[in-house]
């Protein structure tokens, strides 16, 4: 299922204070729609048809280097608007929880990974699908809480177990920014965002993926 997000009016980086809503009670999920430009779309998703990778790399959101992330991306509209974006992404999301190291991940996904709806046991995850479909997320209202990590039943039953209601499930589209309060967050245990990779592999789809954590040294 797929229900649609607003009419996306920027493409800029969202600011400390666009953030701060995820840590707000009650708030577990906070999707930051955002609109990319036709040439940089394109770019991306070139990308994503290219070399399937996976890299990681410590970002100082003080001063954010993303040399390590981009090694393999050499056409010049995709890299530079990557180096800004990801550099702002980390320093609002290391501005959000007072943290200067963090660990980014930048990937070309080619197959279908966390296809059940569950929650992480994280503090808050940053996640951008820069092209191909976006993450799947179930608003708190919509959560069968009791149903998540059955074991019982195939995985389509299990995942419309945990829709509360058929139309529950919502998706980010390319471009999209969303943070996930998980279960490591304080005082959030049970309550952590419920999401999922979208399935791609029987469509022959690509994904462009950035995320966001913290790292464990909590500096």
């Amino acid at each position: 299922m797929f229900v649609a997000p607003a009419l996306r009016e920027s493409s800029s980086a969202p600011s400390r204070l666009s953030f701060a809503s995820v840590l707000e009670s009650g708030v577990s999920a906070l999707p930051l729609p955002r609109r990319l430009s036709a040439p940089v779309a394109e770019a991306l998703d070139e990308v994503a048809q290219g070399e399937v990778f996976e890299h990681s790399a410590t970002l100082d959101a003080k001063q954010v280097s993303t040399d390590a992330l981009l090694e393999p991306i050499v056409g010049p509209v995709a890299r530079s608007f990557l180096e800004h974006d990801i550099a702002s992404l980390a320093k609002a999301y290391g501005a959000l929880l007072g943290r200067r190291h963090l660990h980014g991940q930048l990937a070309v996904v080619a197959h279908d990974a966390c296809r059940k709806l569950h929650a992480d046991n994280v503090t808050i995850r940053l996640l951008c699908t820069y092209a191909g479909p976006g993450t799947q997320w179930v608003p708190d209202d919509g959560v069968v809480r009791e149903n998540l990590g059955r074991v019982d039943v195939s995985l389509e039953e299990a995942n419309r177990s945990v829709l509360r209601h058929p139309d529950a499930l919502r998706q980010c589209e390319a471009g999209d920014i969303i943070l996930l309060k998980g279960e490591a967050f304080a005082r959030n245990r049970g309550f952590g965002a419920v999401h999922r990779s979208p399935p791609i592999a029987a469509r022959g789809l690509r994904r462009l993926v950035f995320k966001i954590d913290e790292r464990p040294c909590g500096c």
